[in-house]
């Protein structure tokens, strides 16, 4: 039997996947060979986790309303299966970090996939979010992830133009 999952269900997902990103830029910066690339995943694990608090604090205020769809889960069940796919899973990245320092192309890599993956995930909960506050928190986390992106992709351009 399907499970139909509610808007904070879909919120729920949200916080698990950014817990996932703090994990996954602490990792990046501990285990990155370049100061300034390490400074950066510094930053956006800060940025995850406030992003995280804000998620929390939008699901504390839900009732958990369903929204009709074509078939009942259709969209819940899709974002359910980006949430546990690798998606937002860094254990391979984080195995590799451990095992030695990753090198920026491959740690710049792994922060344009998460921030990719993850505004993906946000588009389609937006369509699912009930009320203006979930909305309004939705479309703020969009724009900052596209600030994230800018960031990683103006730090790969500085790489390859160092080398």
């Amino acid at each position: 039997m399907e499970k139909t999952y509610t808007s904070k269900d879909m919120i729920e997902m949200a916080v698990q996947s950014k817990a996932r990103g703090v994990d996954l830029y602490i990792f990046l910066a501990r285990n990155s060979g370049n100061y300034h690339v390490g400074q950066l995943f510094t930053e956006l694990a800060k940025d995850e986790q406030r992003h995280k608090l804000q998620l929390e604090k939008l699901l504390s205020s839900l009732k958990g309303k369903e929204r009709e769809e074509a078939y009942p889960g259709e969209r819940s069940l899709y974002l359910k299966a980006l949430v546990d796919a690798n998606t937002f899973n860094c254990s391979e990245t984080c195995k590799k970090s451990l095992e030695t320092t990753i090198n920026e192309e491959d740690a710049l890599r792994a922060g344009i996939t998460f921030e990719k993956d993850f505004m993906l995930f946000l588009h389609d909960l937006k369509m699912q979010a009930t009320g203006k506050e979930s909305e309004k928190v939705v479309d703020g986390l969009i724009e900052d992830e596209i600030k994230h992106l800018s960031e990683i992709f103006k730090m790969k351009d500085k790489l390859e133009k160092g080398k």
